[in-house]
């Protein structure tokens, strides 16, 4: 499996039958648009033109832009409704290759239960927004990240991470890629992955 990052809350991951891509944005925000084929794209907030923008992506991709879960490809989305201030944003557990990722869009309220975060079961790669703002600011995010224990944690939506790395003990591995097989998750703690965004 890969995963690229390409900017606020929009990912790509690679898995051996599918790309995914999820909350394509569009040149408002001041960066890239996301372009390239999908098979499969994540939508976390269908209503906002921030994280919809899909018309840089190319192919006929299977859809997720609603809560539910979806099996295609052999890959498996669950999207949870989590209420926000101005409404609902989901985040989404992605199931591939035996590797479960929980993607947390751009949330800013972590408003989901303790039975409804264990049913997810354990969670390999956790992507969770720390831009502050709009979004978790870094003690919350970490906060998180330590109820979670994922085995490595993908930070997103921020223009620096410093403030996000120093609560997670001030390390952290940056990389153009992250390229995982589910027997490199066997270390102890979490692993920090900064993301270097592609242009």
């Amino acid at each position: 499996m890969q995963i690229h990052y390409f900017g606020l809350s929009s990912f790509k991951i690679v898995t051996k039958e599918a790309t995914v891509i999820t909350d394509p944005f569009d040149k408002k925000s001041g960066l890239t648009p996301p372009r390239g084929a999908a098979d499969i794209l994540i939508l976390s907030e269908k209503e906002n033109p921030m994280y919809s923008a899909i018309s840089g992506i190319s192919g006929e991709p299977f859809m997720v832009n609603d809560p539910g879960e979806y099996d295609t490809k052999g890959v498996t989305v669950t999207g949870l409704p989590i209420k926000q201030a101005n409404g609902y944003v989901s985040i989404f557990l992605i199931e591939s290759e035996d590797i479960k990722i929980l993607d947390l869009s751009h949330i800013k309220d972590f408003a989901i239960k303790a039975d409804e975060l264990e049913a997810l079961g354990q969670i390999d790669i956790l992507i969770i927004p720390v831009g502050g703002g709009e979004v978790l600011d870094a003690s919350t995010a970490s906060k998180i990240v330590n109820d979670i224990q994922p085995k490595i944690v993908i930070p997103s939506h921020y223009q620096k991470p410093d403030a996000f790395v120093k609560e997670m003990g001030g390390k952290a591995e940056p990389m153009d890629k992250l390229l995982i097989k589910k027997k490199d998750l066997n270390e102890e703690g979490t692993k920090v992955v900064i993301l270097t965004p592609l242009r």
